[in-house]
């Protein structure tokens, strides 16, 4: 008979009791809670700089969100009708209406933060942004990070695709580019190997979700001296 199993929350010092005395699936936590405390910062950046490791990027886009716990300037809440009606007063809370404000999605939305319910934009370049890039430089972690005003990237990341005609590995950096529809970019198409060419309507090459990171030229602040 399959045993019971159950959950809880625990901190990081109460998962170290069971570091190493628990089953795969709950040291596959600790491990992780490890690997976000060992690097030292609060745990909303703890959590990004950890993913950002596993997908060798550092990205963020732009999204909605209910309220920002970190500056507290932006509660959770809802708008109130401006007159009365047949089913609620003026003055009463719009649950179909929440508050919205302009936030972050850092590394596409993968990241869940416990009890928040997101970033404002003034606090991820204000706080947050500084903080992280700052720390990936100083500690050469191999992440490539987004295009933005604080610092240039130190790392490229570089995809793994299988060719669909000769079956081989290749990089995206080896692959040949073709012209994207709307003509603003180009996309890896062209196999070095046997030169088989994939297309956005047609046979493509395979994304295998390995990839290698590629040191670039040296870095430095944006505006400062080498």
């Amino acid at each position: 008979m399959k045993r019971k199993e159950y959950s809880v929350s625990l901190t990081y010092e109460e998962l170290l009791l069971i570091d190493g005395k628990c089953s795969e699936k709950s040291q596959s936590i600790v491990d992780q809670a490890k690997t976000e405390y060992g690097f030292g910062l609060d745990y909303i950046c703890n959590e990004i700089l950890a993913k950002s490791m596993k997908t060798g990027k550092l990205t963020w886009r732009y999204t909605e969100i209910s309220s920002c716990k970190t500056c507290d300037t932006k509660p959770y809440g809802y708008y109130k009708y401006a007159r009365s009606s047949r089913y609620h007063r003026k003055g009463d809370c719009n649950y179909n209406a929440p508050f919205k404000y302009s936030g972050i999605e850092p590394n596409g939305g993968f990241i869940s933060f416990s009890g928040m319910s997101g970033i404002c934009r003034k606090c991820w370049y204000n706080v947050y942004l500084p903080k992280l890039v700052k720390y990936i430089i100083e500690n050469d972690l191999p992440i490539e990070i987004q295009k933005n005003d604080i610092v240039e990237t130190k790392y490229k990341k570089d995809d793994v695709r299988i060719c669909f005609n000769c079956g081989e590995k290749m990089y995206e950096s080896e692959m040949g580019r073709r012209s994207t529809l709307m003509g603003d970019g180009t996309y890896p198409s062209k196999c070095p190997k046997c030169g088989a060419e994939s297309l956005l309507l047609g046979n493509s090459h395979e994304v295998t979700g390995e990839f290698t990171m590629r040191k670039i030229a040296h870095t430095t602040e944006k505006g400062g001296a080498e």
